[in-house]
């Protein structure tokens, strides 16, 4: 059975199984089946379709189109402006059209796509994952992979479920400095580790404040663009981006580049699961804006491993006044490894050693640069094994994001002398809380009018993917999974 010449709607694609030609290998712990279940591929052409192309959309779309034996075929998006601009600007630079969909499940009918590569917000991501991988299709997903945990979990098993490659954009996966210097750590140059440390340092500005509802551009198909978030009235001025900053469809920094350092984070503890415990504070502070997300965040991480794992957010730049970032031993991003005999520095684009706060040693990376041309290999070779960033790796690193959020969510305000009094037996966190206030004080914040947030200290079972401890506990596992509007509900997989 083939897909061929079978217009299917989207309640087709959640009720049946895909189908795929040729044999099948049983690589990476599931059998994983090849190409597409449709027409052969002219000249062994790995064919793509993308989706989402006002950000992060527009660099799948160049670089999978400088991937050898990988070609571009159709490009799909929820605002016709967007997809109009994309089209002709293919067109331009490659000489040759592609086919447009306004409505990606439009998209996933054509037998002639192998693959499906999405850069929406991160409430669709999911769900468009899911929906490809029941059309037959592999699966190139954005960061974070899931927008709660129950979907991201769904994800997972309907890649094994449908035997389709899913694979995340954590393109630090495959850069050669961090790739090189974890497997030097890894032999015992430093000693044993001792703690662990991500940053996510930007320098964003607020996104203002509308005093009525904002009208959605014409161009979009509304309701699409949607999908399972609610339909909610929206207070911010831009349309598209600053979705990043409201719950509905986005996860804050600790869910936009969060998940990136986190990532990293995990791949140095040697990729273990969920943690057993989370705790974070914070507050979104200095900016009287739309937005409901955190500016500054701190969350700690118990793995059961005696390692401290910890996580800062800052969005705010020095000062008000200042171009400058917020830093901390000379990184604004990426990861603090602390090991007895020293430490590594890192992130994208590789790192150091420095013993002694003297820089020992380098790492020299390449931002990744061969990550989607992985991706496009592994598919090609019917060979998960290697794949860089499969998709349960990518879950199990979404996820901290969702956690610390989680415990933010569930948590409330206190004074700062509250807040010092109840971090007191937490040295990491108390040192990065004067770290934070000093950077506050800059931006003239009065913590009595915008007081901090305290989150819940949660016990989680990595099992059981549920919080067994802590005061909130009922309460954070109602959000692991949000109640999705009825024409667009994420599917469980069986």
């Amino acid at each position: 059975m083939t897909h061929a010449n079978n217009k299917v709607s989207r309640r087709h694609f959640l009720e049946r199984g895909a189908t795929a030609v040729g044999g099948v290998a049983a690589v990476g712990g599931w059998p994983l089946r090849g190409f597409a279940a449709g027409k052969p591929s002219p000249n062994n052409q790995l064919r793509i379709g993308v989706i989402g192309l006002n950000g992060r959309g527009k660099a799948h779309l160049e670089s999978f189109s400088k991937v050898d034996g990988a070609q571009v075929v159709a490009l799909s998006d929820c605002d016709l402006d967007i997809l109009g601009k994309a089209a002709d600007s293919f067109e331009r630079e490659h000489e040759r059209k592609v086919e447009t969909f306004q409505d990606y499940r439009r998209l996933l009918e054509r037998d002639d796509i192998d693959a499906i590569s999405i850069a929406t917000p991160n409430h669709w991501h999911a769900l468009m994952a899911i929906d490809a991988i029941q059309a037959g299709k592999h699966v190139y997903v954005e960061k974070p992979v899931c927008h709660t945990l129950w979907e991201g979990r769904q994800l997972v098993k309907a890649a094994r479920k449908q035997d389709r490659l899913v694979a995340a954009g954590f393109q630090n996966r495959s850069d050669v400095g961090l790739d090189a210097a974890f497997a030097w750590l890894r032999e015992g140059h430093l000693g044993e580790m001792k703690m662990a440390r991500g940053l996510c340092y930007r320098n964003r500005a607020s996104i203002g404040r509308r005093d009525t509802a904002l009208t959605p551009p014409a161009s979009v198909d509304y309701d699409l663009c949607l999908g399972p978030a609610a339909d909610l009235p929206m207070f911010r001025p831009q349309f598209h981006y600053d979705w990043h900053w409201i719950w509905n469809t986005g996860n804050g920094d600790m869910g936009n580049q969060g998940p990136h350092e986190m990532d990293v984070l995990r791949w140095a503890l040697g990729d273990p699961g969920h943690p057993q415990s989370v705790m974070s504070f914070g507050g979104r502070f200095g900016w009287n804006d739309a937005s409901e997300t955190p500016n500054t965040q701190f969350a700690s991480f118990d793995f059961g491993t005696g390692v401290p794992v910890v996580f800062e957010v800052r969005d705010m730049r020095l000062t008000p006044t200042s171009k400058e970032r917020a830093s901390f031993k000379g990184r604004s991003g990426g990861v603090i490894l602390t090991y007895e005999g020293g430490e590594f520095r890192g992130g994208r684009g590789g790192g150091s050693i420095y013993v002694d706060g003297v820089e020992t040693k380098k790492f020299k990376g390449d931002k990744g640069v061969t990550h989607f041309a992985n991706f496009c290999e592994a598919v090609r070779n019917n060979d998960l094994s290697s794949l860089r960033s499969p998709v349960e790796s990518a879950y199990y690193s979404s996820s901290l994001s969702h956690l610390a959020n989680l415990s933010l969510a569930t948590g409330g305000a206190v004074s700062a002398a509250s807040l010092s009094e109840n971090l007191a037996s937490d040295a990491l966190a108390t040192e990065a809380a004067g770290r934070m206030s000093e950077h506050l004080q800059a931006w003239d914040v009065d913590l009595e009018k915008t007081p901090w947030t305290l989150g819940s200290s949660l016990d989680f079972d990595p099992e059981a993917e549920r919080f067994v401890g802590g005061d909130q506990r009922q309460v954070a596992n109602k959000f692991l999974h949000r109640e999705d509007r009825p024409k667009w509900t994420v599917p469980e997989i069986a």
